[in-house]
């Protein structure tokens, strides 16, 4: 990408969307009864159901797969249960998956005739639904091969074009052609190696972060406790008003893939700033420290492309969740969350550092406060940011702090248009705003 096309002066001259029609079902009765019983949870709901409306669109061609990412008792399985009996056209939209294992998605079990395997293969039941796994901790941890094998599974699946596998017991099962589907997960937070190993493969997992703000207040917690319906009669409330809207949006649509959309009027600053957050989001991935030959190199940043494609199809399904079938400035602090969240947390934090103070340099002592680490682990990580080639590593000697600041290709991200986007997409991701 040239620097100029970096650089986005002027956000305000969108097109305005159309008043959506009066059949069109309302986002704010949703948001109205989660913000009532579960007022930390809507961000991760908003994301959610955007996430289910990608699957409208005639032209997606890769399923869309967000995890919630946080500490235990952070809302992730909540929020899972909302989508749970969500139905379209009296047959279930979710399909939920409490032992889930990528293994699953073509199965080759030995105590199965290949006959029967038919009904036993996950991949075909997902096909213009949406995949429900409520826990997806075990996956995220074991031994590197077993991480490759895994992820390995997983990104072929996320291409959207089936899979063929091969085994002793059943030969090759080959299930090609079109499988897209929507998918949402929940973790905990996992270790750096397996973003490591996800960055080798080519990443298709995008997450949201539910940590900080995103908790109950101590005020919230106790209202909590005086609230007259019980936590089951408030997760009925919101899994009735969730499944309401995800029916009538699909209905009002016309289903799976029932939205052609236009793309000749999308704003053109709109576009460039979700190009920006697949650039950077791409170069943020690469892994480091596996290799040192290979580090040795340099960095080998996966295309943006890839990621591209999904923060459109992401962007799109906020979109439409809220009446529009157009992009506008409104649809991307969701889109912000989530690509912050989908790099590796100290990376995320140096970049926040740079956008909170508007570039500048952050010193040793800046990040032992940004990211709670000591000044060698400090140093560490100064190394690594110089090392992808986002900064210049200053490093002036005994009884001076090292700093950072950022390269003049990539001033943009913490700064205009750009430092605004990111800024909006932490307020969003904290309180729904």
């Amino acid at each position: 990408m040239s620097e100029s096309s970096n650089h986005i002066t002027d956000l305000t001259p969108l097109p305005q969307a159309s008043v959506p029609p009066s059949n069109l079902p309302s986002i704010a009765e949703v948001r109205d009864t989660v913000l009532h019983h579960f007022p930390h949870l809507w961000p991760g709901v908003e994301a959610g159901l955007s996430t289910c409306a990608t699957l409208l669109l005639a032209d997606n061609a890769n399923p869309t797969a967000l995890i919630y990412m946080g500490a235990p008792s952070t809302g992730k399985t909540t929020i899972a249960k909302f989508f749970e009996t969500a139905q379209v056209g009296n047959k279930p939209l979710c399909y939920r998956s409490d032992k889930f294992t990528p293994a699953s998605f073509l199965s080759h079990s030995a105590n199965v005739s290949k006959a029967d395997l038919e009904q036993v293969h996950l991949l075909p039941k997902l096909r213009h639904r949406v995949l429900l796994t409520p826990e997806l901790g075990p996956i995220f941890t074991g031994k590197t091969d077993d991480l490759k094998d895994r992820f390995a599974t997983i990104t072929r699946v996320l291409d959207g074009e089936g899979l063929s596998t091969d085994s002793g017991t059943h030969g090759q099962i080959n299930l090609a052609g079109e499988y897209v589907f929507a998918w949402l997960g929940a973790t905990t937070p996992f270790s750096k190696n397996v973003w490591q190993v996800m960055a080798q493969l080519g990443s298709r997992l995008f997450f949201l972060v539910m940590e900080g703000n995103t908790q109950p207040s101590k005020v919230e917690l106790i209202q909590s406790l005086l609230e007259p319906d019980s936590y089951k009669e408030r997760v009925g409330k919101s899994q009735v008003a969730v499944g309401n809207f995800l029916s009538h949006l699909f209905t009002y649509y016309g289903g799976p893939q029932g939205v052609a959309w236009n793309n000749t009027n999308a704003p053109q600053v709109v576009l460039e700033l979700l190009v920006n957050c697949a650039s950077l989001l791409a170069v943020m991935r690469t892994p480091y420290g596996l290799d040192p030959e290979q580090d040795a190199n340099g960095p080998q940043n996966e295309g943006p492309t890839r990621a591209m494609s999904v923060l459109y199809n992401l962007a799109r399904g906020h979109a439409l969740i809220h009446g529009r079938t157009l992009l506008q400035s409104t649809d991307l602090p969701l889109i912000g969350a989530v690509m912050l969240s989908s790099m590796p947390k100290r990376r995320r934090e140096v970049i926040l550092g740079f956008v909170h103070q508007g570039g500048g340099t952050l010193t040793v002592h800046d990040l032992a406060g940004i990211a709670g680490v000591c000044p060698n682990t400090g140093q560490t990580i100064m190394q690594e940011m110089e090392w992808l080639k986002l900064v210049q590593f200053d490093k002036p000697g005994p009884g001076a702090a090292s700093s950072i600041r950022l390269l003049p290709e990539w001033e943009w991200m913490a700064t205009g248009p750009f430092r605004q986007l990111l800024l909006e997409a932490e307020a969003w991701q904290h309180n729904g705003v």
